[in-house]
């Protein structure tokens, strides 16, 4: 696990032809958020975007740099130039870019005082579990994930999903993770069955300033391809903590001490699309090959996808009294309640 504490880093400006509103992307730039696998990483510069920022971020010999995706030079995406001798080249005029940040060499004038000014605008950013977390204005307001015991307990294998962007809002997809009531109708062809539409839609709840937590008991319906268990039904405990803004981590509770975890990691790449990683981590079922596994959980997250792509507006609405809530609703209507208290004001965010 590493951080930027040591180097100078930079508060973005609300960027131009945002697609929020400048008070609600004041308000969420101020929060952790997953912007890439570590293993992403390769020898060239990596492109992303979170909340209508541009971002480059590379492995320059051992460490790290998260920055806007903009020499300073004269404009031009670094994420179009390469890495060479530990430091970004500009794709434009060659400068070169160092981990912090710097420009260290400019081809045209190899013996001029490079001012301090010509430096790139480096966001704050911290790995861990194998994730690198972004905040675009470098003091964040909310909390990290905390995963144990299964990043320590070696018993857990872990295996993942993504990063993948999805047409939607941040905020329908971990309304969407957050829901229970969908279980039997959006995943029919998974785990789902209609006659248990009941089940999950009154759960234990509670909140703090950065979490909801939800509890309770489900009977999975598994298929014959379902690589879980070789049961037809499956009694199943659910644990699931929402990381606010837009992080879920779900303990799956299975009989004989089996566990299944679940963490959704969400960033907002715009109002309208969102970026999804999602880390698996099982003690048991470690016979089953890894893509056996995956193209399940995939198929399952694709029954998601599917519905949450279609929903309109594709913000959620923050005002309440606009879309119609039962009561399976009280912890998405939390999540609403929640928002407008840090701050954002549109009829629909994130």
């Amino acid at each position: 696990m590493a951080t930027q504490t040591e180097k100078e880093t930079s508060t973005i400006p609300y960027p131009r032809e945002c697609t929020f509103s400048e008070n609600d992307w004041e308000v969420l730039s101020s929060m952790w958020y997953p912007l890439a696998l570590e293993t992403e990483l390769t020898d060239k510069p990596l492109k992303k975007k979170l909340l209508d920022v541009d971002l480059v971020l590379a492995r320059l010999g051992g460490d790290l740099i998260v920055a806007k995706d903009l020499c300073i030079h004269r404009g031009a995406p670094l994420t179009n130039g390469w890495i060479k001798d530990d430091s970004i080249v500009c794709p434009y005029h060659g400068y070169r870019y160092d981990s912090a940040g710097h420009c260290v060499f400019v081809p045209s004038h190899p013996e001029w005082k490079i001012p301090t000014k010509l430096k790139l605008q480096t966001i704050l950013h911290e790995v861990r579990y194998g994730i690198i977390w972004g905040c675009l204005n470098g003091n964040p307001s909310n909390q990290l994930p905390l995963w144990e015991p299964e990043v320590s307990d070696t018993k857990y294998r872990r295996f993942t999903l993504g990063p993948e962007i999805w047409n939607c809002s941040a905020g329908r997809l971990i309304e969407n993770f957050m829901d229970n009531a969908h279980f039997s109708f959006v995943h029919q062809s998974s785990f789902g069955k209609e006659d248990s539409a009941t089940m999950g839609a009154d759960y234990d709840f509670t909140q703090d300033e950065y979490t909801l937590t939800m509890e309770f008991d489900y009977k999975a319906t598994n298929p014959d391809d379902s690589p879980i268990g070789n049961a037809a039904e499956l009694d199943r405990h659910m644990h699931r903590t929402i990381i606010l803004p837009f992080c879920t981590r779900t303990s799956i509770r299975y009989p004989g001490d089996r566990e299944h975890l679940i963490h959704f990691n969400i960033a907002p790449v715009s109002a309208r699309k969102a970026q999804i990683i999602a880390v698996f981590h099982r003690n048991f079922d470690h016979d089953v090959p890894v893509e056996d596994l995956l193209a399940w959980e995939k198929k399952i997250i694709y029954e998601d996808r599917a519905i949450v792509e279609l929903q309109r507006p594709e913000e959620i609405p923050l005002n309440i009294a606009e879309e119609v809530h039962a009561k399976a609703d009280k912890a998405s209507m939390a999540l609403r309640r929640w928002m407008v208290k840090i701050g954002l004001k549109g009829e629909i965010t994130a």
